[in-house]
């Protein structure tokens, strides 16, 4: 991606032609644009979240849409940057917008301390996986905050949007923000009579945007959650100093049979299979109790229901509503 020249404010004049001019530079390069507001950066344009669907996201990459937006009612706007997408194929943007404290800000505390801005605390961050502060694409603020450009990865989720410090991914830390799918930042070489100064690249300009180092990474992606285990299956169960009864034996393939079904399943019958299993071993846990108690009934068939495809909250609910059908016998033979 080639930087966009920033040395120099344009004249107000010919402010129209030069937010135009820097929109389709960056439509050329793959970025799907959006007008956003001279004063507080609001969007102008919906239809861009990300839930959005391609036909919504289309007219950010039109070439005849961004030149009537910057020709007509929003020729003046702001230049925004859709990042996480690409209208090329390739990989999106993710951008780590790294600020300046806002006036009578408080200074920060505990292990955030001696931080005075967003770019201390990403450093900060990089000293302790003992890393260097990371070489990319960078934009100056008018407001002396950056914006550091990086690729979305290229496996595993993409990586989204967060504001300031937080617990979950992708959250990094105090006057740090994340734009990534369903966001947009304010492109180098776009500039506002109101803030009086161009979004400035300050990156050699040979240098583009980098693949996220892995320290980072690690701290924007929720590590993977590894799939839930099957419990084991009651087979040919004992009760003290007895052999198992020929009703538990029958119970324990029965569940073992019913587990199988849920599992396999195809998606369309999954949830009346559940239901239909958890009523079948409602049904049959009078004969033999020890082997169909609720507890294994219910983690056996949810643990075959998760590997089939369901949703755990709803595979919950249909377990039970089968359970107890099946207990209180309504379900024999129902038409």
């Amino acid at each position: 991606m080639d930087a966009v020249s920033t040395a120099a404010a344009p004249p107000s004049a010919n402010l129209t032609e030069w937010q135009r001019s820097t929109a389709l530079v960056w439509l050329g390069r793959g970025v799907p644009v959006i007008p956003c507001s001279r004063t507080d950066k609001g969007a102008l344009v919906p239809g861009f979240g990300r839930d959005a669907t391609p036909k919504q996201l289309a007219p950010f990459s039109d070439p005849e849409q961004v030149r009537a937006w910057w020709s007509g009612r929003f020729k003046r706007a702001h230049v925004g940057l859709l990042t996480g997408r690409s209208t090329t194929g390739g990989r999106g943007l993710v951008v780590v917008d790294c600020d300046m404290p806002k006036d009578g800000a408080q200074p920060l505390e505990g292990r955030w301390a001696g931080c005075h801005g967003g770019t201390d605390v990403l450093e900060l961050l990089a000293t302790e996986a003992g890393a260097d502060f990371p070489d990319t694409y960078t934009v100056l603020t008018p407001s002396g905050g950056l914006h550091l450009y990086f690729e979305q990865p290229d496996d595993g989720p993409l990586i989204g949007c967060a504001t300031g410090d937080g617990t979950t991914p992708p959250h990094i830390g105090p006057m740090v923000d994340v734009r990534g799918v369903g966001g947009y930042v304010i492109a180098a070489g776009s500039y506002s009579n109101a803030q009086g100064r161009v979004y400035e690249r300050v990156s050699a300009p040979d240098v583009r945007p980098q693949p996220l180092p892995g320290w980072l990474l690690e701290i924007l992606r929720p590590a993977a959650t590894a799939a839930p285990s099957r419990p084991p299956l009651p087979t040919c169960l004992y009760v003290p100093g007895q052999r198992a009864t020929r009703e538990e034996r029958a119970a324990a393939g029965a569940l073992e049979h019913s587990v199988h079904q849920v599992e396999v399943a195809h998606e369309g019958e999954r949830n009346r299979r559940l239901f239909s299993s958890a009523r079948w071993l409602g049904e049959l846990h009078e004969t033999a109790p020890n082997v169909l108690d609720e507890t294994t009934v219910r983690e056996q068939l949810l643990a075959a229901a998760l590997r089939s495809g369901q949703r755990e909250r709803e595979a919950l609910k249909t377990i039970r509503s089968g359970w107890e059908r099946g207990l209180s016998g309504r379900g024999v033979g129902a038409a």
